[in-house]
């Protein structure tokens, strides 16, 4: 069986154009979580947040994610996940993360991530000091479950997947 390699990062690092660029290279299967739970919601995410509410929608990551390491422990492919930014904040996923071996933060600068997330439908990126708020109460607890640390600044998606094979190799000899 193949080790499931984990995306995590703050919203706008790349995490859903790195990892499917990254299961293509490595002929895995990619999953990407956001969709995975809009899909079991059956509405898009800023409708969740504003129906349900934030706690909804972190009931139903947990599942979600949940399900997807539980699966992708039993592949003989290996997959390629990418979390939502919020997903470390879960108790049951963190506690997860912290015994997976391939959970690689895409470090990006506060201030690009805001270029790439705003303006979208992503409700918890509208005001942009409540943006820079929850990346910096994010960051160290994406720095507590990483195994590895990309920094994505002056890269794009490709340079980013390259980087992370070429990172990944050097220390484990394989991937």
């Amino acid at each position: 069986m193949a080790e499931a390699l984990i995306l995590t990062g703050f919203m706008g690092s790349g995490k859903t154009a790195v990892g499917k660029l990254l299961a293509e290279k490595l002929d895995r299967d990619f999953f990407d979580a956001d969709p995975l739970v809009e899909e079991r919601m059956g509405m898009p995410i800023p409708e969740i947040f504003e129906i349900h509410g934030e706690p909804e929608f972190r009931k139903a990551e947990e599942t979600v994610v949940t399900g997807l390491l539980g699966e992708a422990a039993k592949s003989s492919r290996g997959a390629v996940i990418s979390l939502g930014g919020g997903a470390v904040t879960i108790a049951a996923i963190y506690e997860k993360l912290v015994r997976e071996p391939l959970v690689v933060l895409l470090d990006e600068d506060v201030d690009r991530a805001w270029q790439h997330a705003r303006g979208g439908s992503r409700p918890l990126a509208a005001d942009p000091e409540h943006f820079r708020s929850l990346y910096a109460e994010r960051e160290s607890i994406y720095r507590s479950v990483a195994k590895y640390i990309v920094d994505t600044r002056d890269l794009d998606a490709g340079g980013v997947a390259d980087r992370i094979v070429e990172l990944i190799h050097e220390r484990t000899g394989t991937l």
